[in-house]
């Protein structure tokens, strides 16, 4: 389980971050929704990380 959420952590914020730099760069329009999304999934996958650190 905690392997699973530190991938999922990582890809989201990662992703976040990379995914309207990527479309920007094409001269895509950016779905902000999509960027939220994996902004509060990522952040909530983190903190499961730190709230259940000693059970995981």
């Amino acid at each position: 389980m905690k392997t699973l959420l530190v991938f999922l952590a990582v890809t989201l914020l990662n992703g976040a971050f990379l995914y309207p730099l990527f479309y920007l760069g094409l001269e895509r329009e950016v779905s902000w929704w999509l960027v939220a999304a994996m902004v509060v999934v990522g952040a909530f996958c983190i903190y499961l990380l730190v709230r259940y650190r000693k059970s995981l």
